[in-house]
């Protein structure tokens, strides 16, 4: 596809101007039920040899197989955007949207047209359904360069991480971004201490080149690094509190909202923790973690305008607690 196609496909105009969102569902029982009519209406607007490839067992070792690399280097099972035909492309991209807020749909839009900045193939997007959408149990994945979103769908209860979000270059020849906050609220934290906060705060001066968690299934909780949130004044408490903001907004209000109240419960517990250069355009990396979750972020590549980050749930990754 060329911009304009997939920007059409997306229901996007060419200045990224969301058009339309449709107001997402009041409870995950109605979510659920929503994702599972576009799931239906995706796949059977497919070729029979295409929904083939796009169906996997729930139980098949293929849904918690993930990443976020150019799919040249990790070759991805589904049914690529660019092998659909024009309605296919659309009733996809209709699933996800339905699967995301407003703010997580504009932003995969956003991350996908970077690859045309790069040169690369934005129809290397796979869509991949596992098990029958509307029964007991299923689940999806949209996955692709620097892009990866699981759900799973378990009676009335809604699963939706682990998910990968990326951008490279980060910021477009024409000055938009796809992920601003994400990276500028880190930094204000970490430049906003003084001297000996820092100390704590930096465990490492040089980036770590790479988030530690990488594509593993289940992960646990890293080595406590970093300074403890509750030693933070509450300018720099709610700093923090708009990263995990930021991450978790991506989601529909009825799967982000309970996780951003558990993740601000755990806050003064949690530890924020920085590594590298503290200027924009050189490598950094940072992660903040608490009981439950794991949030990493490294911008270590081409000098700090290759971001690579990951939202970990030690219990809940790929739906294990409501299995």
């Amino acid at each position: 596809m060329n911009r304009r196609e997939f920007l059409e496909a997306a229901a996007i105009g060419t200045g990224a101007v969301l058009l339309g969102f449709p107001a997402h569902a009041q409870s995950t029982t109605s979510l659920g039920s929503s994702m599972a009519q576009a799931a239906k209406l995706f796949l059977a607007s497919l070729p029979g040899a295409q929904r083939d490839r796009s169906v996997f067992a729930f139980e098949s070792d293929e849904r918690t197989r993930w990443h976020w690399t150019v799919p040249s280097s990790v070759p991805r099972n589904g049914l690529p955007l660019g092998e659909m035909n024009q309605e296919g492309r659309k009733l996809a991209l209709a699933l996800l949207r339905s699967s995301l807020s407003e703010t997580g749909y504009a932003q995969a839009v956003q991350i996908i047209a970077l690859q045309l900045e790069l040169g690369s193939d934005d129809g290397l997007y796979y869509v991949s359904v596992f098990g029958t959408p509307g029964s007991a149990r299923w689940g999806w994945r949209f996955e692709g360069h620097h892009y990866s979103r699981h759900f799973t769908v378990v009676g009335d209860r809604v699963s939706m991480t682990p998910f990968f979000l990326g951008a490279w270059p980060t910021r477009t020849d024409a000055g938009a971004r796809a992920m601003p906050r994400e990276e500028d609220a880190a930094r204000e934290l970490v430049r906003s201490l003084g001297a000996a906060e820092r100390r704590t705060a930096i465990f490492q001066k040089e980036s770590l080149t790479s988030h530690v968690t990488q594509n593993a299934v289940r992960v646990s909780p890293l080595e406590p690094v970093g300074i403890p949130v509750a030693q933070l004044n509450a300018a720099q408490q709610g700093l923090t509190l708009e990263i995990v903001r930021t991450f978790l907004n991506t989601l529909p209000r009825t799967v982000g909202a309970p996780l951003l109240e558990r993740s601000q419960r755990e806050l003064g517990a949690a530890r924020f923790g920085w590594a590298g250069s503290l200027e924009p355009g050189q490598s950094q990396y940072y992660r903040i973690q608490g009981a439950s979750f794991l949030l990493e972020f490294d911008n270590s590549r081409n000098s700090g305008t290759h971001i690579h980050s990951v939202w970990r749930d030690f219990a809940a990754d790929f739906g294990a607690n409501i299995i």
